[in-house]
């Protein structure tokens, strides 16, 4: 199966939509699709992976290579995983470093709050 990704700008942050399977062909489109996606200047990446059928150790190395690159200015959230690929994300230990919501309004909240703390957004 082909993989997938359609990026869409919001007013924080860019989602993209990962449909397929991450192996170490298509490993290479995420690497830069999400390069795109922090190159366009969003402090925020979202990746919806409700299309997300399976994901490779290149995918997770993409994954956690993105993480480490993202300066404080930026932040990698993955939301919609499936059971199987959180639970590679947790024995990998991926889940300790990346942000992983239950969907993206919890996701859009988690970033809410995020820059509330860091006064990058003013709430009063």
């Amino acid at each position: 199966m082909a993989l997938s990704i359609n990026l869409e700008d919001h007013y924080n942050y860019t989602l993209l939509e990962v449909q397929g399977k991450v192996d170490a062909i298509t490993s290479q489109m995420l690497d830069r699709a999400i390069e795109a996606a922090t190159f366009e200047g969003n402090r925020h990446l979202i990746l919806d992976c409700s299309q997300l059928f399976s994901i490779s150790s290149e995918g997770l190395r993409v994954l956690l290579s993105t993480r480490s690159t993202l300066t404080l200015l930026h932040s990698l959230t993955l939301c919609n995983v499936s059971r199987s690929i959180r639970s590679l994300l947790e024995l990998s230990g991926i889940s300790r470093y990346i942000s992983i919501a239950s969907d993206l309004d919890e996701a859009e909240a988690m970033l809410f709050e995020s820059d509330a703390q860091l006064g990058r957004i003013n709430i009063n």
